[in-house]
């Protein structure tokens, strides 16, 4: 843990630790307006105790949510929110430190305080059959795909997922099944835990998609990374599993590292590795219809065979992310974890999977022009996003609007790389870049700089405003657009299709 940000913390005996909680009990969620918070603050509702929060504002789609469960949530942050509620438990977000008006009246408090990777830990997963996703790309697709062909095969998961699944009214359920999904973030945990999520979620099927450097602000190397995905591989137990995507070299090497107690089985995402004990065999893209494209493929298996799949997802990465899920369902089944399946059963529900919110949504279109917007903010998954649009549409002229909004793209650590992958479009727009003093200023994202480098066809913006400017005038006829963001780029991408469609119309 040394190359994680700040010092070890040593926890007195009454924080972060999950007290007995009885059905009825009060849980007070402290930010609980994150993805993450709000998803277990449903789940704890759902299990039968009083939940309740507090936030500094709230947007959707979780206000939306929040709402709908009709949990009640306490803005702007006070102490007087907490001390007025007299809560047997409080969970503690990951973006609250130390001189927080609510955490200080918390710790004056006495009261029994955790973080919610550690309830969800200790509350659901240790009862269950945990299966948890990680790696630096491709964990909320592949934990939503999971959950799906679980439901379908009449499993009944639980699952937390980190974004909105279009298959599933909301991205948490309690389930009655055997096993339980969740995303397994290497993110830090709380003030008092700068340990990963991940470490807290009892796996028992395991899946590692990739491992790349990512999270800047908390990790000082990739190095220091591997040793967070060594320590969880050693978490699975005996009688589990751990799919490992065996052609990512930082994946494979971990294996050279440890010897993990649990069975590993090694998945070849891209089919480089023949050998391997699922393997990613020939596929084939097409336009289905308008903003809807048809990936086919066959993953080869021992114990079921070649299994022939067909999808809505998009680009190779997302082929990868179906193989591990099928590796996933196999080792199941042949665990007695949940019944036995067939490779067609498996091949019909990936089918009917429609995907995860701001996974290359098709937002609408004007005339023939289609706009789109998609998660992607590290360079690989813009790459790969934008490859898999140009395999599919290989004459259309595509604009990419990109906007450094998380903690890693403020930074210039990946400049070089995003010049790389961004160049691949045929015309970038760069948002403004947030203003984040923490960060020294040689150390910062330079939009102009990489707009620059990348050439003639980009160009950077100080406002989302002047941006959306730019592409109104840029845009032509048959030509398609991908807002890339983990933001919500002020909403501009809406405001383009509205504009497009006036253009069309005049």
């Amino acid at each position: 843990m040394e190359n994680l940000r700040g010092p070890q913390v040593h926890l007195s005996h009454k924080g972060h630790r999950v007290m007995e909680l009885k059905k009825g009990s009060t849980i007070y969620f402290m930010g609980i307006g994150g993805t993450g918070m709000a998803a277990v603050a449903g789940l704890c509702q759902e299990a039968g105790f009083r939940v309740i929060g507090s936030d500094n504002a709230m947007y959707p789609p979780m206000s939306t949510m929040l709402e709908e469960l009709k949990i009640p949530v306490k803005t702007p942050y006070s102490a007087e929110n907490f001390t007025s509620e007299k809560p047997d438990l409080v969970v503690v977000a990951n973006a609250l430190s130390r001189g927080h008006v609510e955490l200080e009246a918390l710790l004056r408090s006495g009261v029994p305080y955790t973080s919610f990777p550690k309830l969800t830990g200790d509350e659901f997963l240790s009862k269950r059959v945990g299966v948890v996703v990680t790696g630096t790309h491709g964990k909320t697709t592949t934990s939503s795909l999971t959950a799906h062909v679980l439901n379908e095969l009449g499993g009944d998961p639980g699952f937390v997922i980190g974004g909105i699944p279009h298959n599933f009214p909301r991205s948490f359920r309690l389930g009655r099944g055997k096993t339980f999904v969740i995303e397994g973030d290497e993110y830090d945990t709380a003030f008092f835990d700068k340990g990963p999520k991940f470490l807290h979620y009892h796996p028992h099927h395991l899946i590692i998609n990739n491992i790349e450097y990512d999270h800047a602000d908390i990790y000082a190397s990739v190095e220091a990374i591997e040793a967070q995905f060594d320590a969880v591989a050693q978490l699975v137990p005996g009688d589990g599993s751990i799919m490992a995507n065996w052609d990512d070299p930082r994946v494979k090497n971990i294996f050279n590292r440890i010897k993990p107690k649990a069975r590993l089985i090694k998945v070849s995402t891209t089919g480089k590795d023949k050998s391997a004990d699922v393997c990613l065999g020939q596929w084939a893209a097409r336009e289905k219809n308008r903003g809807t494209q048809i990936w086919e493929a066959v993953i080869h298996t021992k114990s079921l065979g070649d299994i022939k799949i067909e999808t809505t997802l998009s680009g190779i990465h997302m082929l990868a992310n179906i193989t591990q899920v099928v590796a996933t369902i196999e080792s199941l089944a042949q665990g007695g974890f949940i019944k036995k399946v067939t490779g067609q059963q498996i091949a019909n529900a990936i089918a009917s999977f429609k995907s995860v919110a701001r996974r290359l949504d098709h937002l609408g279109h004007a005339g023939d022009i289609d706009v789109f917007e998609d998660f992607a903010h590290h360079p690989t998954a813009v790459g790969l996003v934008i490859e898999g649009f140009k395999a599919v549409y290989p004459k259309r002229r595509l604009h990419v609007a990109f906007e450094p909004k998380n903690a890693t793209s403020r930074r210039n650590t990946f400049q070089k790389d995003y010049v790389k992958k961004l160049g691949l479009a045929d015309a970038v727009y760069i948002g403004p870049c947030p203003e984040d003093k923490r960060i020294p200023a040689d150390q910062r994202m330079n939009t102009v700089a990489l707009a620059g480098e990348i050439g003639a066809k980009a160009h950077a913006f100080n406002s989302n405003d002047d941006l959306l400017s730019k592409m109104i005038e840029s845009i032509g006829s048959g030509d398609a657009v991908i807002f890339m963001s983990a933001g919500s780029f002020s909403g501009i991408q809406y405001k383009l299709l509205d504009a497009l469609k006036d253009k069309v119309r005049v």
